[in-house]
């Protein structure tokens, strides 16, 4: 949803830089509450109905999505418990390496959107973000059948690991 709102260019009634105007003779503000109108019915379009009950009569874009993300952005521990189980568990078995990663990359990404990294580049984060693409990578080799062992202790010899995606394509070579 986010996305579409980008773009449409009307993010700004979500975060706030696109604010009503406060004197109702403005010209821009018929045009400010019809565009707000407009975003409020996109967003009903693209939510359940059980949940548009609960922001129907929502004023604004910007209280609508407060709404929202009230409702959907309480961390879901089930899900993420399951996401990491089946990340620790899953093995290459009878698949492709292309299937195998597929499926490890699709549960690294649903798990990103319930824990997502900040957006801050200090020295913290970036040892982190190198911690988990460590993480990654062991994940990846560690579940490759075992006719992979000799390119798998080549990629292990690398100081530092390298990026996922050439990790991919040197055991890709091998297949």
């Amino acid at each position: 949803m986010r996305r579409v709102l980008n773009i449409k260019n009307k993010f700004g009634f979500v975060d706030g830089k696109i604010t009503k105007p406060t004197n109702t003779s403005n010209p821009i503000y018929s045009a400010w509450e019809r565009c707000n109108d407009v975003i409020i019915v996109w967003i009903l379009h693209y939510i359940s109905s059980e949940h548009r009950l609960n922001i129907a009569h929502a004023k604004t874009v910007a209280n609508v999505w407060k709404a929202l993300q009230e409702r959907f952005s309480i961390q879901n521990f089930l899900r993420i418990f399951q996401l990491t189980k089946s990340i620790s568990s899953s093995t290459q078995n009878t698949d492709s390496i292309s299937q195998y990663y597929n499926k490890l990359k699709s549960y690294w990404d649903e798990l990103e959107i319930y824990e997502p990294m900040s957006a801050c580049t200090c020295r913290v984060v970036n040892t982190l973000l190198e911690s988990i693409h460590r993480g990654k990578v062991m994940q990846f080799l560690m579940g490759l059948d075992d006719s992979f062992d000799s390119v798998r202790a080549q990629i292990l010899l690398y100081d530092p690991l390298p990026p996922l995606n050439h990790v991919l394509s040197l055991v890709q070579q091998e297949e």
